[in-house]
């Protein structure tokens, strides 16, 4: 009997080990995904058709002139997230070089030579190529490869929370009698002895919730940001500004190059070719 090979069925298998790969298995890389793509989204929602409406009617032009904006960074993020799953830290291939060459040292986890600026992920159980953090939110390192779409993510994140917050107060300031002032900030900071003790309705304890979360997501988003552009500046990766590595610093343009790239947004030809943003 001859066996034939059939090209369909190595590509459907691909198919399904890039799936299972962007599908996270650790609890905590559970959570915060199942918090990203569930109850972020009813949040978005929240303010769309509750905390805007106090002001702009639903549907309406000043309503939608609001909402539009923000969909599309909604949008964005979404989008860079997905590519930095897809694309992964290492690019094409999880498995780095088993070549030996100046400057790789060996992996005693991974068993493999691993290049410089590669860190093993605990998490992940693998060396990763420039490795910067292990990202919950997708169960994914953030590496040479897909750094740039973390970074852009994290931008549309603040960009879109920052005039939520600036709502979620407003309405804060209407459903507390004579607004949130210094005699009742304690109120807000802490919501549940307020409440308790009958200082506020559950229903202002529920308005200062919606605050408390919509700023403590803006809060992260700039966070994140803030720790980002603060090792491109330096040229370092999280694990070499912990060991305190300068040995990479090219100046903030060639950082910004290193860990952004310079190609533009990825792409795939006719010829089903993959486009990396980022060459080694």
């Amino acid at each position: 009997m001859q066996l034939s090979y059939d090209g369909d069925d190595e590509n459907h298998l691909d198919l399904q080990k890039k799936i299972k790969r962007m599908i996270p298995t650790q609890i905590q890389d559970i959570i915060a995904t199942a918090i990203l793509l569930i109850f972020f989204p009813l949040g978005i929602l929240l303010h769309f058709f509750y905390v805007l409406p106090t002001w702009f009617p639903a549907f309406e032009e000043a309503w939608i002139l609001r909402v539009v904006p923000i969909t599309f960074l909604v949008f964005n993020l979404y989008s860079n997230w997905v590519m930095m799953l897809k694309v992964g830290p290492s690019g094409k291939s999880a498995i780095l070089p088993n070549i030996v060459k100046p400057g790789y040292r060996f992996c005693h986890s991974c068993r493999v030579n691993s290049p410089p600026r590669a860190y093993h992920c605990p998490v992940c159980d693998i060396c990763v190529l420039r490795r910067d953090h292990h990202c919950s939110f997708g169960g994914v390192c953030v590496g040479h490869f897909n750094q740039r779409y973390f970074v852009a993510a994290v931008i549309n994140l603040l960009c879109l929370t920052i005039p939520l917050v600036s709502y979620a107060w407003s309405l804060l300031n209407i459903k507390f009698e004579n607004g949130v002032s210094f005699g009742n900030i304690w109120q807000v900071m802490l919501p549940h002895l307020a409440w308790v003790f009958g200082f506020i309705t559950i229903y202002q304890f529920l308005h200062v919730l919606l605050f408390v979360l919509t700023f403590t997501v803006a809060f992260f988003g700039f966070y994140l940001a803030a720790a980002q552009a603060f090792c491109i500046y330096k040229g370092q990766t999280r694990p070499e500004y912990l060991m305190d590595v300068h040995a990479f610093q090219l100046g903030f343009i060639e950082n910004l190059k290193q860990s952004l790239g310079t190609h533009g947004q990825s792409f795939v030809t006719r010829e089903m070719y993959n486009i990396h943003t980022k060459d080694l």
